[in-house]
């Protein structure tokens, strides 16, 4: 379990890695901003936030220099990065592991983001945090905003804590890596594959039809990560459960293990829901 926790008048930081945010959204992140002010953080919004070329908050490398900004400045406790999309992986190759790595500070994002989070834990050795922080301004605010606080103020697990279930076996441990499954598999065959062996590895996925899941896991299989891993944490996939077919997945998963026996957990907890809560990879 980390131990991060924030002080009064800490800085977050808001950044855009993936595609850039849409401008409808302003008034969300205004109102993100005013939640973390109102719990007495101080909030600074990246130069590579909002979209302004095409649908990107900047070039790959302007997006890889204001990151590296962030994790230099002490006055930057967290980094919550808003984006989701595509461009996440454009930035791989220019940033700078060892000094991330120096900074050591916690890089917060979902989705297309799990392509920079796994290549940060990987490359750099530090933790990052399957997370996204709009939740705090969705649907079951309330609720994130009580757990946010308690977990990053109080120094309590509420949101590192989530209801699951066992599909195969009785234990689960170990170190995670993995999220959004399209995502991830944009590191496979490049250096910033992370090392599964003997890992914990976390799927989920917001869009795709069984069809193109299955096609997605036979990738995942074929890279020889189910022959590696200690087992598996399935999280949402969203909207596969909306056309009622997400037991090809636990089906597909389980003939995939037979041998191995390897234990597998599903909680509706983890992924693109806005009740979603917070895993911490690497």
């Amino acid at each position: 379990m980390s131990s991060f926790r924030f002080r009064p008048g800490d800085t977050v930081a808001l950044i855009a890695c993936s595609d850039g945010i849409v401008p409808e959204s302003r008034a969300r992140i205004d109102e993100l901003g005013s939640y973390l002010r109102e719990v007495g953080l101080k909030v600074e919004e990246s130069r590579t936030l909002m979209r302004r070329i095409g649908p990107f908050s900047g070039t790959p490398q302007e997006r890889a220099d204001e990151l590296h900004r962030l994790f230099a400045d002490p006055q930057v406790a967290a980094i919550f990065d808003l984006s989701g999309g595509d461009s996440a992986n454009q930035m791989l190759p220019l940033l700078d592991y060892p000094a991330i790595q120096r900074a050591n500070k916690p890089l917060f994002g979902l989705s297309d983001l799990c392509a920079v989070l796994n290549a940060i834990s990987a490359r750099s050795g530090i933790h990052t945090y399957h997370y996204r922080i709009l939740n705090l301004v969705g649907t079951y605010r309330e609720r994130q905003r009580e757990a946010f606080y308690r977990t990053f103020f109080e120094g309590l697990p509420d949101l590192y804590t989530f209801d699951f279930e066992f599909l195969q076996g009785e234990d689960l441990n170990g170190d995670v890596i993995g999220g959004n499954l399209r995502c991830l598999l944009k590191l496979a065959g490049t250096p910033y594959w992370p090392d599964v062996t003997g890992k914990v590895l976390l799927l989920e996925s917001l869009s795709g039809n069984a069809s193109r899941i299955l096609s997605l896991l036979a990738q995942l299989s074929q890279t020889g990560a189910l022959d590696r891993c200690s087992g598996l944490l399935l999280g949402t996939f969203t909207e596969l459960e909306g056309r009622g077919e997400s037991d090809v997945v636990h089906d597909y998963l389980l003939e995939q293990t037979r041998e191995r026996q390897i234990p597998i957990v599903r909680s509706k907890q983890i992924g693109h829901g806005e009740d979603a809560k917070c895993v911490i990879l690497g």
